[in-house]
């Protein structure tokens, strides 16, 4: 399962758990039977994908759980008052250094080309460098997430009246949750470098072919990094339940 399929499933169990269970543990009787009915809410058409699509990874992540457990557990209803799913696009800031500029002011002789080669090179080795760790990040994230969904599969099939195992679900959640946002500034750090050394790519490749110089061309770094991060978040205010889904990347 992608990055983006695994957080879009990580609110749907986080919904699921919290919603299906919490109750139990409050003077409200249990919810129980009726599955939860949700509704597409916000969806940013910037993220270049069909609300079909959307609606596709939703089924998908509530597939996982309800067929262990033979149980409909959500249920899509555009028509209600239900949960609603957000899409919802966050813009990160485009990049502040100078070289987003750079383009059309640089002096076009050699020694400019040497020197943001010089630039390029030490910028490449420290997005790969923050790169590795981000993708290390990411192997750890999804082990524990995946850690978790059993821990929450096993809960869901099992007696649900254990406060401490529910709290303990529930600190893991949070944690997991505080991972997200840590992954989150990481990608984002990544895409502005990445950015930064395309912008010299460009700007090299130009110098090069304007100079004549018999040197490699440069390639860009792709705008989507493949298996793009994408984070979620469930909300419960004042009886207003919502899931929250972002994805940082362009398309």
């Amino acid at each position: 399962m992608n990055l983006k399929k695994t957080a879009i499933t990580l609110v749907i169990v986080t919904a699921s758990f919290f919603i299906w269970n919490q109750e139990r543990f409050t003077k409200a009787p249990l919810a129980c039977e009726e599955p939860i009915p949700y509704v597409v809410g916000a969806f940013d058409r910037r993220f270049g994908i069909s609300q079909k699509y959307f609606l596709d990874a939703l089924s998908e992540a509530e597939a996982i759980w309800e067929e262990p457990l033979d149980m409909e557990l959500f249920i899509y209803a555009p028509e209600s008052d239900g949960m609603a799913v957000n899409l919802i696009y966050d813009y990160r800031q485009e990049v502040t250094s100078a070289l987003s500029d750079l383009e059309g002011v640089v002096e076009e002789d050699e020694v400019t080309y040497q020197a943001l080669r010089a630039k390029y090179v030490s910028l490449k080795t420290e997005y790969n460098r923050a790169n590795g760790t981000y993708d290390a990040y990411v192997g750890e994230f999804n082990e524990q997430n995946a850690l978790y969904q059993r821990q929450v599969e096993s809960w869901n099939k099992g007696k649900r009246n254990s406060k401490e195992q529910f709290e303990r679900l529930e600190a893991d959640r949070k944690i997991l949750e505080a991972e997200i946002v840590e992954l989150e500034l990481q990608e984002a750090k990544l895409n502005e470098m990445a950015r930064e050394i395309n912008t010299l790519v460009s700007t090299l490749n130009r110098l090069a072919k304007s100079l004549n110089l018999n040197v490699e061309t440069y390639n860009t770094i792709g705008a989507s990094r493949g298996e793009t991060f994408t984070g979620g978040v469930y909300r419960s205010t004042e009886g207003v339940q919502e899931i929250n889904i972002y994805e940082f990347s362009s398309r």
